[in-house]
């Protein structure tokens, strides 16, 4: 006599023969949930309720995202490109930022925004947003400088200006006594007055003008402290009227000279600097003298300049130490600012300028990011940004989400496909091996090459699980977790089944309950699987998807860690409903010692109806369903076929069929709690 009972029913394992099977492991099964060890139907997807059921604005979203305001509010975001959103990791950001990567494709680039421009008017969302880093002034840009007054002047030097032997026009210099042409040296800063007379051509009254000294005692004067270091003088066309023209020295000679250069930044609306722009020309300065400095910009244009919400700029000036130089600050000024008057002593300036190497990260500008724009923006610890673009992996500063030092860049030696974080290191994934990136400081991160050929195929299928990263592989599903890579479908899904029945190349992965969840759309193939990493018998089902329910994106809630998901336009709670679903469970073969007859099918279940189908030697040869009406049984045939037949109680029996094998299915959208198979009644009802 033989009988086979199952009382738990546990997840499928394709590769392995269907004979060769544990008791309660499937040869299918599909739309079950199995952590209960009953057969379980999934229950339907339900409509989220955040804002107000709010549903993508156009059929071509592929990304979602759940964005919470610190008064509790809850909106849904949306992009048709695969974008990657990370919240701002500022200390007491009151603004609830947000960081993304991937909108606008190769011609975008990675973007910022905050609460009241992220909601502002209506969907779809964000509805404003900004370029992440700030550029530095062009070259066009540089500032200038001109000393215009001073309170330590040096002596006066006065000169008839109207004499054509002092003012020699044909050579437009201006005659001084042999002292005072020693006491000047080229790029000195002089103030010209026409000692109420008429100017002498060429020169302005009361303006300053920059020496170059000529031949003793000889001098000229210069527009600028440039023009008068590379020797361009001013053309004078005519001597002035009056004895009592002067020259009168910005500095006395008795003060310590500063080497002086400017430079300065631009600053965001919420206090983002960028780099500086080319330093001023350098010239002698001593305190006591104010400097009128030239700051060009007034507005941002440009490839890589577009969208930055710059309204403010900061003036720094180069101070020198007893070790060392640096620009330190001198004042911030509105963004239309054009000259600031700097009459600040050395020892008055403020901090040392921080953004020296902080410029944005990888954008549109294909002259310097030939490989388009940054990607994968992910969160380390210690408020470190993550991004890459081809084989270039980049860093932020810490808790500087727009500073992307070049110096922090690491290049790999394959393209890379998607990063993740796993634990407390960044997984690198590529097209060859992957990576571990590992570090609390972004310049000084440990890149260690995992010796495991495990490429990533598709940057969509990257899942971030917590403590392991989770990507389609080329031979299944790779889990990596620090050193540890290891295709964790290994044993249960062969790699041929893998790439021809799991589409790995197309595959959108997703995190829900602590599981992964695959779903695919290749063609007019349909599909998906949940896939349980914890191991155990309830490794692997599979899910039903059509071209109707097949999902364009999703979002995993770190809240509840929930899963919603884009279909038909509308965005899903994953088995949020609580209507169940059709599943379907299909045992192991059960051999028996020898050739058998099984005469009878026991199921017990929650409720009807169910559907049994028993396979002998691999042919289907009993198809029935049970079902009731009120405390009654009823069996109806499918195959062989017959009509309603009342039984009293859900026991079956099977034609006259002898096998040297058998398998069950149970299709149904009811919980299953049992099912037995047995040669005779009297044997079924004592096991």
């Amino acid at each position: 006599m033989a009988y086979f009972k199952l009382i738990t029913f546990a997840g499928m394992a394709p590769q392995i023969s269907p004979r060769l099977l544990g008791n309660d492991i499937a040869q299918t099964a599909q739309d079950v949930n199995l952590d209960s060890s009953r057969l379980v139907p999934i229950t339907d997807n339900s409509t989220s309720t955040i804002n107000s059921n709010q549903a993508p604005t156009a059929s071509s979203r592929t990304t979602i995202y759940k964005y919470e305001e610190d008064d509790g509010s809850e909106t849904w975001l949306e992009w048709d490109e695969d974008v990657d959103v990370v919240p701002g990791p500022v200390a007491g950001n009151t603004q609830d930022r947000l960081y993304w990567t991937g909108e606008g494709g190769s011609s975008g680039f990675p973007r910022m925004s905050i609460d009241s421009l992220i909601t502002s008017g209506s969907a779809p969302y964000p509805t404003t947003s900004y370029r992440l880093g700030i550029p530095a002034p062009t070259s066009s840009e540089t500032p200038s400088s001109i000393i215009t007054a001073s309170s330590v002047q040096g002596n006066a030097i006065t000169f008839d200006g109207s004499s054509a032997s002092i003012v020699i026009v044909a050579d437009e210099t201006i005659t001084v006594t042999a002292d005072q042409y020693t006491a000047l040296a080229n790029g000195d800063a002089i103030i010209y007055g026409n000692g109420g007379g008429s100017d002498i051509g060429g020169l302005s009254n009361n303006t300053t003008y920059y020496v170059i000294r000529g031949t003793s005692p000889k001098i000229k004067l210069a527009t600028t402290f440039t023009n008068a270091i590379a020797g361009s003088a001013i053309n004078l066309t005519a001597v002035g009227s009056g004895s009592s023209h002067v020259l009168t020295p910005l500095d006395d000679g008795s003060q310590t000279k500063y080497s002086t250069s400017y430079v300065y930044t631009f600053v965001s609306a919420y206090g983002e600097e960028g780099p500086p722009s080319l330093a001023s020309a350098v010239f002698d300065k001593v305190d006591g003298q104010t400097v009128q400095v030239t700051l060009p910009a007034t507005s941002l244009s440009g490839t890589g300049r577009t969208n930055t919400n710059v309204t403010h700029k900061r003036l720094y000036r180069s101070n020198t130490g007893s070790n060392t130089t640096a620009f330190q600050f001198v004042a911030e000024m509105t963004l239309g600012t054009t000259t600031y008057n700097d009459a600040l002593d050395n020892d008055e300036l403020a901090e040392v300028i921080p953004s020296t190497y902080w410029i944005g990260p990888p954008n549109e500008d294909t002259s310097t990011y030939p490989e388009g724009p940054m990607i994968g923006l992910t969160a380390m610890p210690n408020g470190i940004f993550a991004g890459f673009r081809g084989k270039r992996l980049c860093f932020s500063d810490a808790y500087m989400p727009h500073a992307w030092p070049v110096s922090y860049r690491i290049t790999l030696e394959e393209e890379i496909v998607a990063i993740g974080m796993a634990g407390n290191g960044l997984i690198v994934t590529t097209k060859g091996t992957p990576y571990l990136v590992s570090g609390t400081d972004p310049r000084a991160m440990q890149v260690l090459r995992i010796e495991a050929a495990q490429a990533c195929l598709n940057k969509a299928s990257l899942v971030d699980m917590g403590n392991m990263v989770m990507y389609a592989g080329a031979d299944g599903l790779v889990a990596a977790a620090g050193t540890d890579v290891q295709v964790i479908t290994e044993g249960v899904i062969s790699p041929q089944q893998w790439r021809t029945d799991y589409y790995p190349t197309v595959l959108k992965g997703f995190r829900w309950e602590g599981k992964y969840v695959g779903l695919y759309t290749s063609g007019s193939n349909y599909g998906g699987f949940i896939f349980d990493p914890r191991g155990g018998k309830n490794t692997l089902a599979l899910l039903t998807q059509t071209s109707s329910t097949d999902a364009a994106g999703g979002f995993t809630d770190p809240d509840d860690n929930e899963l919603y998901l884009i279909i038909d336009n509308t965005i899903k709670k994953f088995q949020g409903g609580t209507t169940y679903q059709t599943l379907t469970w299909k045992s192991k073969e059960f051999v028996p010692p020898k050739p058998t007859s099984m005469g009878f099918v026991k199921v017990d279940a929650e409720a009807w109806p169910v559907t049994v189908k028993v396979y002998g030697d691999g042919t289907l040869y009993y198809h029935a369903t049970i079902s009731t009406s009120g405390n009654a049984y009823a069996v109806t045939g499918s195959s062989p076929s017959f009509s309603a037949t009342d039984i009293p109680e859900p026991v079956v029996r099977l034609p006259a069929t002898v096998a040297s094998s058998f398998s069950i299915q149970i299709e149904a959208a009811k919980v299953v709690n049992e099912v037995c198979i047995a040669e005779s009644i009297d044997e079924l009802r004592g096991v």
